[in-house]
């Protein structure tokens, strides 16, 4: 914004006695001071406002003396009429004045409060110093609103590219675990097997190569299970087969309960299965709640709640551990780079969803998940 020259402001002050002295008795020539007048800067047009008030007061007030000079009382209450009809003109001039600068507070507010359509009107303003600064914050919120829409586009690709990021893990998760199932597992059901036979097959003064087969069996046998472990945990066949609630339940279970937690399971309203993206996104969700769980709760009962009512599905994870101070666990996540909750936070917001962690230390922890499935299954 250009500064208001001062060196010409006297010239302006000149211009206008001028047209004061000259043009009153034209209407053309008071259109101009009018116009004039109204183009000045605020300085001058409360200056030039002020002196109008003293120059008439002070000519007016010493006629009214002189003329009632005899009536003091009458001289002393046209003093205080004088002074309270100076006080009123004066106010409604700055209030005249100062109304364009009420408008640009207006436009500033309503920009605090979020609305970053809004913009000063330039309409009104005869001050030639208002005009620039309400172009130049005109100007500053376009640039605000270009940067914002910019910043969301970039946001809209890093969601996008975050989908198909987990979209690929997930389908990598489900190859590796298919593949686990059908060659290693098979591969170690049938070395067992073999083994099996090996050892039934041994004459009795072969004892101790028996035992040995008979280990190496136990061995293959713990390998198996540990296989199939690493498959549920990658995929758990139960998800793709019978849906988000026996999967969750299934976990629950064997990551929860053989801890000594005792787990309550409540699904309200699930009558039907939900898109394949829901449940996948609810279950990795629901896992790493209760792995949180296993691992730092402490807790003794813990409690999993998925509901859908009103086109909403809402998942809640509770315990009754040791809980934790929210604020502190987000600000050490963030330093740390934690991904278990970021992976949470991410999943919701590619579904649209909400997210609600509440928590307080020695009052456990609930994890309060709602997502809106017309926008979640597009």
């Amino acid at each position: 914004m250009n500064a208001f020259p001062i060196a010409r402001a006297p010239a302006r002050g000149r211009h206008f006695w001028t047209l004061l002295a000259c043009g009153m008795g034209r209407g053309e020539g008071m259109r101009r001071l009018k116009a004039r007048f109204l183009n000045l800067p605020i300085f001058y047009k409360i200056l030039i406002g002020n002196s109008l008030i003293v120059v008439v007061g002070a000519i007016g007030g010493t006629w009214l003396t002189r003329l009632f000079a005899e009536h003091s009382n009458f001289t002393l209450l046209l003093a205080f009429a004088g002074i309270a009809l100076s006080i009123l003109v004066n106010f409604f001039i700055l209030k005249s004045i100062l109304r364009p600068l009420s408008s640009l507070q207006e436009t500033v507010e309503r920009v605090y409060q979020g609305d970053a359509q809004v913009r000063a009107s330039l309409e009104g303003l005869s001050d030639s110093d208002l005009d620039r600064l309400a172009a130049a914050l005109n100007t500053m919120l376009d640039r605000l609103e270009a940067y914002t829409q910019t910043i969301e586009a970039h946001r809209q690709q890093l969601r996008a590219l975050s989908a198909r990021v987990i979209s690929a893990q997930e389908e990598e998760r489900r190859r590796i675990a298919r593949e686990l199932h059908d060659e290693t597992s098979q591969a170690l059901t049938t070395l067992i097997i073999n083994l099996d036979v090996a050892e039934q097959s041994l004459p009795d003064e072969l004892a101790q190569t028996r035992e040995t087969l008979r280990a190496t069996r136990r061995l293959a046998s713990q390998t198996l299970e540990e296989v199939r472990k690493l498959v549920y945990n990658l995929r758990p066949t139960a998800l793709d087969d019978l849906g988000l609630v026996p999967a969750l339940r299934w976990y629950a279970r064997n990551h929860l309960e053989r801890l000594g937690i005792q787990v309550e399971l409540e699904a309200k309203g699930c009558t039907e299965r939900l898109s394949p993206q829901v449940e996948t996104a609810l279950f990795r969700i629901a896992q790493e709640a209760m792995n949180n769980i296993a691992r730092h709760a402490q807790a003794r009962n813990a409690w999993v709640s998925l509901g859908v009512r009103d086109g909403q599905v809402t998942l809640l994870v509770e315990d009754d551990g040791r809980g934790f101070d929210v604020d502190e666990v987000l600000r050490s996540a963030e330093e740390e780079r934690r991904l278990g909750l970021f992976g949470i936070e991410e999943r919701v917001a590619l579904l649209g969803g909400t997210l609600t962690i509440e928590s307080r230390p020695g009052q456990g922890t609930r994890l309060r998940v709602q997502v809106p499935l017309e926008r979640a299954e597009r």
